[in-house]
């Protein structure tokens, strides 16, 4: 990965093919996550409905101790939401399908950096990371979820000093 600003103040992002893979099956499934069926206001609607921890974390309750207020509060905000972090990642897949150097201008970063931090806490939730002081979980089967992990963190810097 190479991330640099170019002379007119533009934000420059390549990737080698593996990292352009990663990013493509990341933003899939974050895409896949926001939109299955239990992401919508019915499930605020029927808390029976099991909601992913993952999703949860994205689209948290805006009332921890009101579930009525919460309930309510999601039903009108929570397929705004959902588009808006769709949208990021779609963007974000787009540049990944590209080939050579993405050139960005700095409206165009936030999207990405919206995305990668949705990719991260969705990451974060499976490998049992809460804080920054949290390592996650030593099991060999999530050990590429916990490389990505980090690799997203380390782009996500990139991109903000280039900022």
């Amino acid at each position: 990965m190479r991330v640099k600003t170019t002379r007119d103040g533009r934000v420059s992002a390549e990737f080698d093919h593996v990292e352009r893979e990663m990013l493509a099956q990341l933003t899939s499934e974050l895409i896949d996550l926001l939109t299955q069926t239990d992401a919508g206001p019915d499930a605020a609607a029927d808390p029976a409905l099991p909601r992913d921890p993952a999703l949860e974390r994205l689209l948290p309750d805006a009332y921890q101790d009101d579930d009525d207020a919460a309930a309510e509060f999601r039903r009108f905000t929570e397929d705004d939401l959902v588009a808006l972090k769709t949208g990021n990642a779609l963007t974000l897949a787009r540049a990944a399908a590209a080939s050579g150097a993405v050139v960005l201008a700095e409206p165009e970063v936030l999207p990405w950096l919206r995305a990668i931090t949705d990719l991260r806490l969705a990451l974060a939730t499976r490998l049992g990371i809460e804080t920054d002081d949290d390592e996650g979980s030593d099991s060999p089967e999530l050990a590429p979820a916990k490389a990505a992990y980090w690799w997203l963190g380390e782009l996500q810097e990139r991109l903000i000093r280039a900022l």
